[in-house]
């Protein structure tokens, strides 16, 4: 028999016949420093079935991920969850599954939960996610579930992390799940935290996302763009494929300002400082990506100077005085509806937050404040809230209407992400997204990228 122990987020040959077919230890190295035959333990399934194929008995003495989870019924799923759940079952419950934001992928996720009936990691990017999805869980009848993050270290069957208390805890608890389940995949795979996904047994992976990394990603890092240690992307629907269906439906108006005088000399000089230093760094490396730009400036004092004035060209347009004014009498004009403003950071999200007298949700706000403006915002009694990122991925945000978007700092991904939130479908809606952007700046070529990411 082939006997393996998890140690540490890793897969230690205890044992071994003397006989073995060399494929079943293909994943395997020496490692020098104990002289064990060890793998990530992300290897698990691969070394199962290789040894399957070759009738070689194995097992895995410390793991307890095969125990049966006490699950609910699987819930009522639309036609495209279905579809979705049936690709990942047939791809052998590995891969990604991408809908727009609003399509219910935490539903997907309790269905395959409730299907595969095993223990469970759900990993989540914030502290507002982990409570969101503890929540939507007990909701659908899961009798308990943990919680790893934000104060607590309670683990469960099923379990919610946070990627990162979870990528402290996988040495200690990688071997407890057989489905990983990680919702805001695209963080992953731009070797960042990456380890959380090696470190687990799981035989069983179902990333989730709106926004799945583009090439454009993979060029970013010198790499592949399939997300490490889940699978490939299975099941994919964009914002065109459900709205006027399963979302609403929308209208895009793209209102055009112009800088102050004041504001469009600082703007012009800044560019340029930044355009020198750019210009003498591609003339050395033609060719060079941005982030070997960004790299190469930040050695020098007049490259580190460069960088200043491009966060200042971002500033100056953040919120400048003509974003200020039709911010303003576009929440006189919708003063019926529901509207979300969304800003580039969270310091112009307060800016505006004290200006026109409406509630900020940003991650200096508190679980209970957050909790008490999204209350009163479902039922009406606020009218408009303000932020910057927090907004953007997974938080379940009551039925708006209108979205005002003043300036983002993360493309596409993030633009797709907030125009999702005004999508909750209803009887007769027709939501409505305003893009503020300044003319003849770095913003108009930023919407027409995004407006193609849209119809994509």
């Amino acid at each position: 028999m082939l006997r393996l122990r998890f140690d540490r987020g890793t897969l230690v040959v205890v044992s071994r016949p003397r006989e073995i077919a060399p494929a079943a230890l293909e994943a395997f190295v020496l490692d020098a420093r104990d002289g064990n035959l060890r793998a990530p333990a992300a290897a698990f399934r691969k070394v199962e079935r290789t040894c399957a194929q070759h009738a070689i008995p194995m097992n895995l003495e410390n793991a307890c991920h095969d125990r049966v989870l006490d699950s609910p019924a699987p819930p009522a799923l639309r036609s495209y969850q279905s579809a979705a759940i049936a690709a990942w079952d047939i791809a052998n419950r590995r891969g990604v599954v991408v809908l727009p934001t609003g399509a219910g992928k935490t539903r997907v996720a309790i269905a395959a939960i409730a299907q595969v009936r095993r223990p469970t990691l759900c990993v989540v990017p914030t502290r507002v996610l982990l409570n969101q999805w503890a929540a939507s869980l007990r909701e659908a009848g899961f009798p308990e579930v943990g919680r790893l993050g934000d104060g607590s270290a309670e683990i469960r069957d099923l379990t919610v992390a946070t990627f990162e208390s979870a990528y402290r805890a996988m040495p200690r608890i990688g071997n407890r799940f057989d489905l990983l389940v990680v919702d805001e995949v695209h963080h992953f795979g731009l070797g960042v935290r990456d380890e959380l996904l090696a470190m687990s047994v799981a035989r069983c992976r179902l990333g989730l996302t709106a926004t799945p990394r583009t090439r454009e990603d993979a060029v970013l890092v010198g790499g592949p763009s399939g997300t490490p240690y889940i699978g490939p992307i299975v099941f994919e629907l964009g914002l065109s494929d459900l709205v006027g269906t399963h979302l609403a439906a929308f209208d895009r108006t793209v209102l055009t300002v112009s800088l102050s005088d004041g504001e469009r000399d600082r703007y012009v000089s800044a560019s340029r400082v930044f355009a020198d230093a750019r210009r003498c760094v591609m003339t050395a490396a033609p060719g060079c990506a941005y982030a070997e730009l960004v790299a190469t400036l930040q050695r020098s004092g007049p490259g580190r100077r460069a960088l200043l004035a491009l966060a200042q060209t971002r500033r100056i347009v953040a919120w400048c005085e003509s974003k200020r004014a039709v911010v303003g009498d576009l929440l006189k004009r919708h003063e019926a509806d529901r509207v979300l403003v969304f800003t580039s950071s969270a310091e112009v999200a307060h800016e505006a937050a004290r200006e026109f007298l409406i509630h900020p949700i940003t991650a200096e706000v508190g679980r209970a404040e957050r909790e008490h403006v999204l209350a009163r915002f479902r039922s009406g009694e606020v009218r408009a809230i303000v932020s910057a990122q927090v907004l953007n991925e997974g938080l379940d945000v009551p039925d708006a209407d209108v979205a005002v978007i003043t300036g983002g700092l993360r493309g596409t991904r993030e633009h797709v992400q907030r125009v999702g939130r005004v999508l909750r479908p209803s009887p007769g809606k027709r939501a409505l997204v305003y893009e503020l952007v300044c003319r003849d700046t770095h913003e108009v070529a930023q919407a027409r990228t995004r407006g193609s990411a849209l119809v994509a």
